[in-house]
């Protein structure tokens, strides 16, 4: 923003040294950074709008899975998510000031120069950016924000219903575009190269996203709906699959950011959850076949002397607190707390939300792996982090993977008595949630010692057990349990349809809560603070508020 405010500023004083006689008027409140219809190029803005795109999606899918203990936490909610949190506002400003605003120039241009694939594009992004607002934030503006020249600069919010409206709305118009004639392809598409039978296919998930969210307000309309798109093209295979591809150029920087943030930095500045960890390597008692390639070990084993632990586990001698269950009975298994001192091999983590100070354990702490970050597969080396080991941040962001679309139509066949077979659908999200796992990086683990890669026969076991545990619950609940808590491990990368799953399920359940206990989770986000204190027209929401369609009841997650 200073940048964006120091180019209009440097432009009027060159103005007044020129000092020119002529009329010229400077619209202010035009960033010339920006595109619009005398200057634009549709090939590179649309190519913008998709660089954009990947941002609002880190943005989100970290303030969420930081929220679901898919990502570590520091602090408790009301502290971690006020109104300066910088995942947040970092994904509020990008997707108002770059994603929306370049695509309300696109789409009209691209539309009369029927150019219908770029504008169907920039439909299906503006549809997943609104959801993704309103399913954060509520009610956010829209009618009044982003609208050329109509456009206010103190817009009003618009309810959170009538934007989800609009999203449908978009959704569908761009299916028409994709059915028209278009005169030229884009010249680079970043996600399925001008691939319209699976942008396609990806607006159809969406829309079977929209309507699992709308079962709480609509749940008739909503069993309908899916009905009907169970029908038509899905997200069902590993080449559908809807990502953001990272490189391994330095010069520019196109590695995953947590990559660099972890790998180029020569040692981990973030935490892999004591829960992830715990999920996958101590839960079931047997190993998700996931394990080695979501978390990568610096060490194999803890300290055994007191003066180490308390320099660099200072938690290890502390009284369990009470609120670390078990909670629910149908996961009689204690939940983990400090570390995994009881596994014993070095999967070394942190709490949920424990804001003590850091200890001096940066070589020795427990960080991302080959998926999906591009980073280093585990196969017991147990070395420390350097730039250029394992993909070379050569990961992805997974947007929507065929995995899902499988948990959310096993989530709908239980929930719903959608068309489908719950347990069918459970086993081939699982399947497929491992397939596209090992398939990142094969190439270089193939090189590796093979006795730490999972078999077939792994894969075969851990989907046996997942699917025995499902066949055995006896109520809807036990069962939405374990859907849900596979679908979470699924979505390590994207904390959006975790947190999603989280507000309307209530599962995974028994995950641990906040270190102290007492914060509550935040059902949306605080609108960031230089919006409400610029915009007379926003007033600041509460943690506590709720989006339109979570109408579980208050208090019923931590």
């Amino acid at each position: 923003m200073k940048n964006k405010i120091n180019n209009i500023f440097s432009f009027v004083l060159i103005m007044a040294l020129l000092g020119s006689c002529e009329t010229t008027e400077l619209n202010l409140t035009t960033d010339p950074n920006s595109p619009n219809p005398e200057n634009l190029d549709v090939d590179f803005t649309l190519n913008n709008i998709q660089l954009d795109f990947a941002e609002v999606f880190e943005q989100a899918t970290e303030a969420g899975g930081e929220a679901v203990r898919l990502e570590y936490m520091f602090d408790e909610y009301d502290v971690n998510y006020n109104s300066t949190n910088s995942n947040t506002t970092v994904l509020w400003r990008t997707a108002y000031a770059n994603v929306l605003q370049d695509i309300e120039t696109l789409i009209p241009i691209a539309e009369s120069s029927e150019l219908f694939v770029h504008s169907g594009i920039a439909r299906v992004i503006k549809a997943y950016t609104l959801m993704t607002l309103v399913d954060y934030f509520g009610d956010v503006p829209l009618t009044t924000a982003n609208n050329g020249d109509e456009g206010e600069l103190f817009p009003t919010v618009d309810e959170d219903t009538a934007i989800y409206d609009l999203v449908l709305t978009e959704l569908d118009n761009a299916i028409a575009d994709f059915e028209k004639t278009s005169l030229e392809d884009p010249a680079n598409d970043l996600y399925y190269d001008g691939d319209v039978a699976k942008w396609t296919a990806l607006v159809n998930t969406l829309k079977l996203k929209y309507y699992l969210n709308l079962r709480l307000s609509d749940e008739a309309g909503a069993t309908t709906a899916i009905n009907t798109l169970l029908n038509e093209s899905l997200i069902d295979s590993p080449d559908s699959n809807f990502v953001f591809q990272f490189g391994t150029s330095d010069l520019p920087q196109s590695k995953h950011q947590y990559y660099v943030e972890e790998y180029e930095a020569a040692s981990p500045g973030e935490y892999i959850t004591n829960y992830l960890m715990w999920s996958l390597a101590v839960e079931k008692g047997i190993d998700d076949p996931r394990l080695r390639y979501y978390v990568y070990r610096q060490v194999g084993s803890f300290p055994s002397d007191e003066a180490t632990l308390d320099n660099e586990i200072d938690c290890w001698n502390d009284p369990r607190p009470a609120t670390y269950g078990p909670i629910d009975a149908m996961i009689p298994v204690p939940l983990p707390f400090c570390s995994l001192f009881d596994r014993g091999d070095g999967y070394w983590g942190r709490n949920h939300s424990d804001s003590d100070g850091i200890p001096p354990d940066n070589t020795k702490r427990s960080t991302f792996g080959t998926y999906p970050i591009g980073g280093r597969y585990d196969a017991d080396d147990f070395e420390g982090i350097n730039s250029g080991d394992g993909l070379n941040g050569q990961g992805i962001w997974p947007i929507m993977m065929n995995s899902f679309t499988y948990f959310m139509r096993a989530e709908a066949a239980l929930i719903l008595g959608t068309s489908d077979d719950d347990a069918t659908m459970l086993e081939e999200a699982v399947r497929a949630s491992i397939t596209d796992v090992q398939a990142l990086g094969a190439s270089y683990i193939s090189g590796l010692d093979q006795t730490y890669v999972p078999t077939s026969d792994d894969v075969d076991e851990y989907v046996t057990y997942v699917m025995d545990q499902y066949n055995a619950a006896t109520t809807e609940d036990a069962k939405m349990a374990i859907i849900g808590k596979e679908y979470w491990i699924a979505s390590f990368g994207n904390g959006v349809e975790a947190y999603n799953l989280y507000r309307r399920t209530g599962t995974p359940i028994n995950m641990t809560p906040t270190l102290l206990g007492t914060s509550d989770f935040p059902r949306t986000f605080l609108y960031p603070a230089e919006s409400v204190d610029r915009n007379f027209n926003i007033d600041q929401k509460s943690l506590t508020d709720k989006t339109f369609w979570d109408t579980n009841a208050d208090g019923f997650i931590y």
